[in-house]
């Protein structure tokens, strides 16, 4: 395989993960709307071979050090050749939206009255089983609930050491 294919295959490869990722999270929220269960929904085209199980659980988003800055990086490209990612261009979208989802649900679940309450974020690192929070869903969700300044917020890290300083380097 040659350079530019190569590059081009590791970009579009995170892409569609991420694009796997929103795409749920979107189905996800209409099954909401709905009243369907999107966990039936899931495994029923998760059994379609085409599709499969994986990068089909429904979330805050998704974070990291790849799939963020390879999106970016396949919409910046295309941009500079005179072509628009649109699809991509929605993926980056859905995403940075459902990092609000969970906040407003907790605030629509208190009828908008968050003085006094206090909450603890677990699962702080942008997926399971790691410690890396490098644009971790959780730091949004973080932001929006210290940026209130309405409620007191207790944040504790059910991870190790290392993702605890990770967590407080970025506030």
């Amino acid at each position: 395989m040659d350079i530019p294919s190569a590059e081009m295959t590791k970009y579009a490869a995170n892409a569609m993960l991420a694009t796997k990722i929103s795409f749920m999270n979107d189905v996800a929220n209409l099954c909401e709307i709905m009243g369907a269960d999107v966990n039936m929904v899931r495994k029923g085209i998760g059994s379609d071979t085409r599709i499969g199980t994986k990068f089909i659980y429904p979330g805050v988003g998704y974070g990291g050090s790849c799939f963020p800055k390879d999106v970016k990086a396949l919409i910046k490209t295309a941009k500079e050749q005179g072509y628009d990612m649109r699809i991509l261009n929605s993926v980056e979208d859905v995403n940075e939206a459902q990092k609000e989802v969970l906040f407003n649900k907790v605030k629509t679940h208190f009828k908008g009255d968050l003085k006094g309450k206090k909450f603890a974020l677990w699962g702080l690192s942008f997926k399971p089983k790691t410690d890396d929070m490098r644009e971790a869903p959780s730091l949004v969700i973080n932001r929006k609930i210290i940026k209130s300044r309405r409620f007191c917020c207790s944040i504790r890290s059910c991870c190790n050491a290392r993702s605890s300083k990770n967590f407080r380097r970025h506030y």
